[in-house]
């Protein structure tokens, strides 16, 4: 093993937790700063045209910058196995992301404090929504102006298929908003965290930067393994890399922000966790915290209603997702519980299901493939975005290089089921209206009109069924039994040790989670920098 380097922070995951607190811990010129990521670096691998282009994200699918875990059996699915994505490299899930800027709403953020997050009311993280945000329109009175994500309107470069279903929309009688930020329901234009007409994320706008300073060290393909911990205290992280065992470690703290699935792992094979999984495991107990890998959830979605134009649509020139629906299942509701998306190109063909089946049988990233994709082919995107079901992550072995076992619940709760056919419904409301038949002449392809009555569209619906790839709430922020770190995101039991990324979010807002993530790092940064 190579002599251990010492670091004032060592930080594990490039992700939007990580690459964010390299930014503003960064901003110290005296702090030297490692940042470990287990993959490679995306701006460099052959698909770096697709990680820059806001359009081609499902090429990133299945690659080697994709984590491609398959989820456990699913009793509320039929026990069908999900196929579930993850930015592995850097920027994380920054690369893989659809790049929606949307927020958690006041009442998201309402229920983390009343499950122990005190601190963390809508009121006190605006600022830092604000610190991150560079909008460029005025539509949200509280936007931030400056910050390092630029935010732009998907408006400005919309697709013609997408102005279309909103004029769908609003024959429906749903209100037409001007930003998802600034209303909580109805259907509008995306707001997109997007430059030049590139993908915007923590990678160009708070990575490049950091390492640009010259105190951010950066080490890709590096598989944390361990934590180090002397009585105690975190005192640096063991990791592999180039098949070599290596050590670095931290005078001031050791932040893992590797994400919902990675960091329960990480912190489990190192003594943190249920003890009685643990000693299965035959790993001495450090912190004996029950609820790492508790409470894991995520945005359940279904692909459908996919339907096929009389005409080929207009090419991309934005992220293809530019616009949505946010409304409730039942009126009275404090949050919309339901987001419908449409894509304007449906990105998948068929070889795409077959790439997943042979990376799911053989482990191994699929070469990214150009597909001929029917320019007549769109698709709706139905997310439940506060589904009840929670699940878990659990280590199949203490071997860090096995995948731990993960699974969301899908549909433990019948009635997420059932939301997901409501929003189904709505999608083939949507592509009925005149609007959407005078301009597009669209029939619906799925699940086609032999899935007619509610029962056989709640039976497509289990069988559909996957994953948002949002996943947060295993390392969860609060005082209960199952919480794993404290309202500053300090883990407990043991000193100088933080978490910092989607798993510490007590329950999934209803938004997509990047932007919420990228908030929680800007508050962690300077937690740390007040208490150095």
């Amino acid at each position: 093993m190579a002599d251990a380097e010492t670091f004032d922070f060592v930080i594990v995951g490039s992700g939007p937790g990580g690459s964010t607190l390299a930014y503003r811990l960064g901003e110290q010129p005296d702090a030297k700063i490692l940042l470990l990521e287990a993959g490679g670096e995306a701006l460099n691998s052959e698909m770096k045209d697709a990680v820059e282009s806001p359009h081609r994200w499902n090429e990133l699918l299945l690659t080697d910058l994709d984590w491609a875990y398959n989820s456990a059996q699913q009793p509320g699915l039929n026990n069908h196995q999900v196929y579930s994505a993850a930015g592995r490299g850097t920027g994380g899930g920054s690369i893989v992301y659809h790049m929606m800027h949307v927020r958690a709403k006041p009442a998201d953020l309402a229920n983390w404090v009343y499950n122990g997050a005190t601190g963390w009311s809508f009121e006190e993280c605006l600022p830092y929504f604000q610190k991150l945000e560079n909008q460029v329109d005025d539509t949200n009175p509280t936007a931030g102006k400056g910050g390092p994500i630029t935010v732009v309107n998907a408006k400005d470069t919309g697709n013609p298929v997408s102005e279309t279903w909103l004029q769908a929309c609003a024959e429906l009688g749903y209100p037409i908003v001007d930003d998802f930020n600034a209303s909580l329901f109805g259907a509008g234009w995306h707001h997109l965290d997007m430059k030049d007409g590139k993908r915007g994320g923590v990678i160009t706008s708070y990575l490049l930067p950091a390492l640009a300073r010259g105190n951010v060290t950066l080490k890709t393909r590096c598989l944390a393994t361990k934590l180090v911990i002397e009585n105690g205290r975190c005192v640096g992280v063991e990791y592999v890399q180039d098949g070599q065992q290596m050590t670095a470690r931290a005078s001031g703290e050791v932040i893992v922000a590797c994400g919902a699935i990675e960091s329960p792992k990480l912190l489990m094979l190192s003594g943190i966790g249920g003890a009685e999984q643990l000693k299965q495991h035959d790993i001495s107990v450090v912190s004996d915290l029950p609820g790492v890998g508790e409470n894991f959830h995520d945005h359940p979605l279904v692909i459908g209603p996919i339907g096929r134009m009389n005409k080929p649509g207009p090419d991309p020139q934005g992220n293809m997702t530019e616009v949505g629906l946010f409304w409730p299942s039942v009126q009275g509701m404090p949050v919309p519980d339901l987001e419908i998306c449409m894509v304007h190109r449906a990105p998948f063909g068929e070889a795409f299901f077959t790439n997943v089946v042979r990376r799911l049988q053989t482990g191994q990233p699929v070469a990214p493939a150009a597909q001929l994709v029917d320019p007549h082919v769109i698709l709706t995107l139905p997310g439940l975005v506060k589904p009840l079901s929670r699940g878990w992550v659990k280590l199949k072995s203490s071997d860090p290089t096995v995948a731990p076992e993960i699974s969301a619940n899908y549909g433990a709760e019948p009635s997420d089921v059932d939301k997901i056919v409501t929003m189904v419904q709505i999608g083939r409301d949507i592509y009925a209206t005149r609007a959407f038949q005078s301009a597009w002449g669209i029939q619906e392809l799925s699940p086609g009109p032999a899935v007619a009555d509610r029962a056989a569209l709640r039976q497509w619906v289990t069988d559909n069924t996957g994953s948002y790839y949002h996943f947060v709430g295993s390392c969860k922020m609060g005082v209960d039994r199952l919480a794993v770190v404290d309202p500053h995101l300090k883990v407990y039991g043991v000193d100088r040790l933080r978490v910092v990324d989607g798993s510490v979010m007590p329950s999934i807002p209803a938004a997509n989670t990047h932007t919420t993530i990228v908030m929680i790092a800007e508050r962690a940064a300077e937690f740390i920098k007040a208490e150095k």
